[in-house]
């Protein structure tokens, strides 16, 4: 049961970041400012089609209750199910005035609190709500690529989603042990860490207060658990500004991470951890406690997290994952990590064009995706992917140093 249940949910900036006086090998080279050219038209119709053949297969499993689930002996885990295809949808171009989107919503209205993956899905559902669908519109950036507006649930969310919102919040800082998260019943790894990152930082996103506390604990947290070492790496870091790209080279080391200590080193937990410390860094950034040792401890961990991704790039499979398990889970991470490090490259790869038409190739006739794992996972995080459904941090999580 558990393996089933993981199988399904996991499937579920304006400064210069300075980080302490730079070392001599640390030096690089000044930035060029590189074309970031729009995806050709005809591509971009392929891709909008492929969503809504998605959106319109997870739309047309919904139960009659207003929630989804695969699987009746799941019965436990409907609430994650449910959060995770509501929004998808909402990514995907559903409205919050659609009929269906409101019964998904009233039905997860009455349910109680009870897992980590569960709670931080459906506040990210509940952000999703209030914001609009497609991330490239409604981020207005400086010639930084900090955030110029502000998210339209801090003005536009009912009493009511604030207060489910609060009792999510209050749910997941309670359950935080040592800064990282569990189910939260037994055992601790990756992967509900950065579900419970994800959930709190779209409250956050919405105006509710986290304590310095719960970020800092956890970019600690995801620090010690990354990998000590490996293989130096010639790091090719590119940042979006609109219409033209800053791209620079780092020396680094490809450090991953794992999804508990006994488990391989992975592409889908390596992204799980870089996403994580890039939300912590971003929501400690104006803090007195976020010391200069800290931030250019945590520029370091995210920087040698993408050479790892640069190193061990893959469309088709989930690298380091024996049988390339835990795909389309994998690749909604690369999404996140791509956003969030605002690149449109991995190493020399465009990872949104190669994973777009890998996932185009794969999608059924009737709509949906199906790796290993069930239906609606797998379709929910193709649809996530496709549109480009994570926000940007407020501030950029790597930017060029060198003076």
């Amino acid at each position: 049961m558990r393996t089933t249940l993981l199988l399904a949910l996991l499937m579920l900036g304006g400064a210069m970041f300075i980080g302490g006086a730079a070392r001599a090998d640390d030096k690089k080279p000044a930035p060029s400012k590189d074309p970031n050219a729009p995806y050709p038209p005809e591509w971009r119709k392929r891709v909008t089609k492929a969503v809504d053949d998605g959106v319109e297969h997870l739309l047309s499993k919904q139960a009659a209750d207003g929630s989804w689930l695969p699987v009746k002996e799941q019965v436990e885990w409907r609430l994650g199910y449910t959060a995770l295809v509501t929004l998808a949808c909402l990514k995907g171009g559903i409205t919050g005035r659609d009929m269906q989107i409101r019964k998904a919503f009233k039905w997860m209205r009455t349910r109680k609190l009870n897992k980590t993956y569960e709670v931080g899905v459906l506040l990210m559902a509940l952000h999703a709500l209030y914001s609009p669908t497609d991330e490239r519109k409604i981020v207005e950036v400086d010639k930084y690529g900090n955030r110029k507006i502000k998210d339209p649930c801090l003005t536009d969310m009912t009493p009511d989603h604030r207060k489910w919102m609060k009792e999510g919040v209050q749910f997941l800082i309670k359950h935080q042990v040592g800064g990282h998260w569990r189910y939260p019943e037994d055992g601790l790894d990756t992967s509900n860490t950065q579900y419970a990152l994800l959930g709190l930082w779209a409250a956050s996103r919405c105006g509710l207060k986290i304590p310095a506390k719960v970020w800092m604990d956890s970019l600690n947290w995801l620090m010690g658990t990354q990998e000590r070492t490996g293989r130096s790496v010639r790091l090719l870091i590119n940042e979006v500004r609109g219409d033209y790209r800053v791209a620079w080279t780092e020396k680094a080391r490809a450090r991953g991470f794992r999804y508990t200590p006994d488990k391989p080193v992975t592409g889908a937990m390596t992204t799980a951890g870089m996403a994580g410390m890039a939300i912590c860094q971003d929501e400690l950034w104006s803090s007195r406690k976020f010391k200069p040792e800290m931030r250019k401890a945590s520029r370091r961990a995210i920087r040698d997290s993408l050479a790892w991704m640069q190193d061990n790039f893959d469309v088709a499979r989930n690298p380091g994952e024996p049988g390339g398990g835990w795909h389309f889970y994998y690749l909604y991470g690369m999404e996140r990590a791509g956003i969030l490090a605002r690149a449109r490259f991995m190493g020399k790869h465009d990872w949104y064009k190669e994973g777009a038409d890998f996932l185009m190739q794969k999608q059924r006739s009737d709509g949906s995706w199906r790796n290993e794992g069930d239906q609606l996972a797998d379709t929910a995080f193709a649809v996530l992917f496709l549109k480009r459904s994570t926000s940007r941090t407020r501030n950029p999580v790597i930017t060029h140093t060198a003076k």
